[in-house]
Parts: structure tokens; C-alpha cells; sequence
């Protein structure tokens, strides 16, 4: 991890079990065998991590950052960037959706050298934006793809919301027209989305399922709402 222009650098206090340094995984369920080799792409991506993210155990940015090529992704966390004017000297696109955005099936292979992504819950995303104005002065590039996401064992916003590595993934090959990457890197997270199911994990739906679910429960008169529902008729064989 880089912190170098980070405005702050976290160390964790908490007795931790024996965990990889690559794949950032406990030892016991260690995702190495799953990253794939020798991925090769042109962009470079800068993750701009909230302090916050941390302390979760279950990250997708180290997948990410064991898949890409060493000068092809760096991790900075903080949340003012104050380098953020030297980490931006090429052509750079913020990967952040808006009605200014372009999507990455119709940027021109070429236009950005790199793409910056903001790693965090989407409120602590949108802090990062508000807090570091250079990033709106960026232009924007956005998904196109509604495919849902394989971090099952998370309660995305929304169908169309996706992990970090999920989105860098999808960008970089509509981006670059690279085939079947996204498939590549998002292999080891859907082997740490099976193993959690092993342990006992569920399908999560997504918050605005649940929030459908709520009403429709207030309506009925039930006092014990659901939070974050199961998927139902979630086929765990086969994921």
C-alpha cells in the first residue's frame, strides 16, 4: 500500500490470525492460487482509499492490486490528497458516475493513460469527491454494463453498484476492449464469495430490496422489519 500522499496512515491494534501479504486473506484461506498471472493493460489505476476501509475484513483492492502489473496500480489512502495535482500530470479520468460522464465502451482506446477510483462506501466516496476539488475538475468515465455483482456476501446500494475491483475490472475492459479481463481479476473474489458461503455466509439482496421489502412489511402491519434480506431461491451450488 502507498500512502505516500496520503494525509494520514492507519495501523491496526487488533490481534489479527496469520494473513498473506499478497491476497491480504487470513493464511487458512489464502486467494493466491486464484489471482491471475501476467495481466497486461495499458491504463494505470490510482485507488484513493478512505482511512475507514482499512479496518474491513473483507477487501477487494488487494485482489486488485495482486492481479495489475506493480506500475500499474498504487493504493493511496487519506482522505485530502495532497499530491493529488502530481498524481494527475497525464491524461486521467475519474471513474465516478454523474450526467457529465462518458461511458468506457465509447472512450477511445488511448484518450486516458490512467483512471482514478475512489475505494469506499458510496458516502465515504462521495467525501472524497466533495473534499478533493481537483477530482471535479477531471473528466468522468462511467460503467455501461448493468451485470449484477459477485460480492454477494456485501449489501451493495443497488443492482448496478459494484466492488472496487469489480468496477476498475469492467472499466478497464470496455476501456481497452480487452475481453473476458473483468472475468480474470473477479476470479479471486468469487472464490473468497464461496468460501464465505462455506463458513456460513448468505447472498445479501440490495438495500434498496430491502428497503422495498420494509415497506411492504409496514404495510402488513409486522413489527420486525427486515435489514439486509437473503436472496431467495439463491442457488449456493453453483455460484
Amino acid at each position: 500500500i502507498n500512502a505516500e500522499y496520503g494525509d494520514e496512515s492507519l495501523e491496526s491494534t487488533n490481534v489479527k490470525r496469520p494473513t498473506c501479504v499478497i491476497c491480504a486473506r487470513p493464511e487458512t484461506v489464502c486467494l493466491c492460487n486464484f489471482i491471475p498471472k501476467n495481466v497486461s493493460i495499458s491504463t494505470k489505476v490510482i485507488v484513493l482509499q478512505h482511512p475507514a476501509e482499512q479496518n474491513r475484513q473483507l477487501r477487494t483492492v488487494p485482489l486488485l492490486k495482486a492481479a495489475l502489473p506493480e506500475d500499474k496500480c498504487i493504493v493511496v489512502i487519506g482522505k485530502r490528497f495532497l499530491n493529488l495535482k502530481d498524481m494527475i500530470s497525464i491524461p486521467t479520468a475519474l471513474l465516478f458516475p454523474g450526467k457529465d460522464a462518458i461511458e468506457c465502451r465509447e472512450v477511445f482506446p488511448g484518450t486516458f493513460e490512467q483512471i482514478i477510483c475512489l475505494d469506499g462506501t458510496w458516502p465515504q466516496a462521495r467525501r472524497l469527491y466533495q473534499k478533493n476539488p481537483l477530482l471535479q475538475t477531471l473528466p468522468k468515465v462511467m460503467l455501461s454494463s448493468s451485470r449484477k455483482s459477485v460480492y454477494l456476501i456485501h449489501t451493495q446500494p443497488t443492482v448496478h453498484h459494484l466492488s472496487t475491483l469489480e468496477s476498475v475490472a469492467r472499466a478497464i475492459e470496455e476501456m481497452e476492449r480487452l475481453d473476458g479481463l473483468e472475468n480474470k481479476l473477479i476470479a479471486p473474489l468469487k472464490e473468497m464469495v464461496r468460501t464465505q458461503f462455506k463458513y456460513g455466509a448468505c447472498a445479501h439482496s440490495t438495500q434498496q430490496e430491502a428497503r422495498m421489502i420494509r415497506k411492504q412489511e409496514i404495510k402488513d402491519g409486522e413489527t420486525n422489519l427486515t435489514v439486509a434480506p437473503k436472496l431467495n431461491n439463491f442457488d449456493y451450488s453453483t455460484f
